[in-house]
């Protein structure tokens, strides 16, 4: 049977967690949160949001044993190991959608990508075969996946203006060079995501989390559409409000930490501003220098 993923991409602090918890209220569809983090996060024994640590979590824990069963007992640590060095890999490549690189690469990490369809069918398996909303967000991983040939894959753009952004990361963490380089990160998933838009054609979405924000059901309706997935908005209670379940939800850090610890069922959504307030004119300095005119590519304005 193939295995369809959702694949949500974007930067940080850009909303795909809550995106991912809406488009997964469906039963069709199987949140997996950051799937590319779960061979770490299962080696550091965190704790799912089912309440059990990864390894003894009805879902990841099953998957985990799958993957040991087929491929050896250190399944996991290769596939966690594969991908580092995928990812070393594809980030020394000039252009993604140049097509004798994307076969050099994909003959070299032959071994990883194997694993990587693996992981992704035991886990379709273990949701009885739902559509996996995959929001690990880096580019690498979408690559990897459209790689392999073997996966059904549609890819979800998610972006958000990267003042707001590196505004949002500054509440994490407030030093500059730190700042400079999550900018600087925004500007090298934009182009890394040009690049796969050139290759996957209509199963390519961009969605501006501005719109999203502003339009949630609406825009929900749309990507249900787009992706072929059951039309039903029914759990929003009124156009920016809605009413989740985390009965089928197994996220695990480092998911957004605070929907980890409040794990709302009552959800607002609405467009920010607060990033756009003096006190944080410094931070948006930083990315308006880092970030444009790239950003207004994507329709930015650089006025507020």
């Amino acid at each position: 049977m193939t295995t369809k993923v959702v694949f949500i991409a974007g930067a940080g602090r850009s909303g795909s967690t809550f995106l991912s918890q809406l488009l997964s209220q469906n039963e069709d569809c199987q949140n997996v949160g950051q799937i590319r983090h779960l061979a770490a996060s299962m080696n550091k024994n965190w704790q799912c949001s089912c309440g059990q640590t990864l390894p003894l979590c009805g879902y990841w824990g099953k998957v985990a044993d799958c993957m040991a069963q087929h491929h050896g007992s250190s399944a996991m640590e290769e596939l966690r190991d594969g991908f580092a060095a995928f990812q070393k890999a594809s980030n020394e490549i000039k252009d993604w959608s140049d097509a004798a690189a994307r076969s050099d690469i994909r003959a070299a990490h032959a071994g990883f990508l194997e694993l990587l369809v693996s992981l992704y069918r035991f886990a379709s398996a273990e949701a009885q075969n739902r559509v996996l909303i995959d929001s690990s967000k880096i580019p690498n991983l979408a690559l990897a996946l459209q790689l392999t040939g073997e996966i059904e894959l549609h890819i979800l753009n998610l972006v958000r203006d990267p003042r707001a952004v590196v505004v949002s990361w500054s509440k994490l963490v407030n030093k500059p060079e730190v700042l400079r380089q999550r900018a600087r990160n925004w500007n090298k998933r934009v182009k890394r995501m040009q690049e796969l838009e050139q290759l996957a054609g209509n199963a390519y979405l961009q969605l501006k989390y501005e719109d999203f924000a502003s339009a949630p059901k609406m825009v929900l309706e749309q990507i249900q559409a787009w992706a072929g997935l059951a039309q039903n908005t029914s759990f929003f209670t009124g156009l920016q409000s809605a009413e989740i379940s985390w009965e089928r939800t197994h996220l695990f850090p480092p998911a957004n930490e605070e929907v980890l610890q409040k794990q709302a069922t009552k959800i607002e959504i609405r467009p920010a501003s607060s990033w756009k307030s003096d006190a944080h004119a410094e931070v948006r300095q930083i990315a308006e220098k880092v970030n444009f005119p790239k950003a207004a590519q994507l329709g930015y304005r650089k006025a507020l």
